[in-house]
């Protein structure tokens, strides 16, 4: 028996985990109840995890593959994903503010609800996701490319797209589902076929923005700058 099938199951501890990341063995594993900020993640294969009430606050998860994985009630903040891949993972109930996904894929990911306030998603892919009931913030989108994303469960205060920065983006097919987007900077951002119905936009800038074939019914651009 090697030294690290003793520990097949669940993972439990900072120890277990790390002697596990040596040896990049936690595909497939459920990872719990425990704290390990600042843990060292990166560039490893997390194909079909779980990720329970963990605490990796300001872990380096940069270049990792995150596939067919499930976070539940996880504090996240800080983490860095740089060039990372989240490929369908589902996330609920966590933190996820000023995570750092730049240059990272997310692809078939459904997060919701979760806090994700000043995230960073600077020339990222998104492609369709599904962002339910989430907290987005002065999150970062700029030069991100957006393709089949909705945005959903935004009919209400308590989540927000306002003052997000989404500078030269590319968005096409994305549903915004009557978000806030109060003061958000879409400076030389090209959107085609987007549902912005219903959508604020009040206070926005669109200085350089190209909307083609989008629907617009009943948006709010009062003191947008064109």
């Amino acid at each position: 028996m090697s030294d690290t099938s003793a520990d097949a199951g669940v993972v439990q501890s900072r120890v277990q985990l790390e002697r596990l990341v040596a040896v990049d063995e936690l595909a497939g594993r459920t990872i719990s109840g425990f704290q390990a900020p600042s843990v060292g993640l990166r560039s490893l294969d997390l194909d079909g995890v779980t990720l329970d009430k963990l605490d990796l606050r300001g872990g380096d998860a940069d270049e990792t593959r995150l596939e067919r994985a499930e976070l539940k009630t996880c504090d996240l903040r800080q983490m860095t994903w740089r060039g990372a891949l989240w490929h369908r993972v589902r996330a609920k109930d966590c933190d996820l503010t000023e995570l750092d996904f730049t240059g990272a894929q997310l692809l078939r990911c459904d997060l919701g609800p979760v806090r994700m306030a000043r995230i960073r998603f600077h020339r990222a892919r998104l492609q369709n996701c599904t962002f339910t009931d989430s907290e987005l913030y002065s999150s970062d989108f700029s030069g991100a490319v957006l393709l089949k994303v909705a945005f959903e469960g935004y009919g209400h205060a308590t989540v927000s797209l306002s003052r997000t920065d989404w500078t030269g983006a590319t968005l096409i097919d994305v549903d915004f589902k009557r978000a806030n987007m109060y003061g958000a900077t879409l400076r030389q951002a090209v959107l085609l076929r987007c549902d912005l119905r219903g959508v604020n936009l009040s206070g926005a800038d669109l200085t350089g923005a190209r909307l083609v074939g989008c629907q617009t019914a009943g948006a709010d651009v009062d003191d947008a700058t064109w």
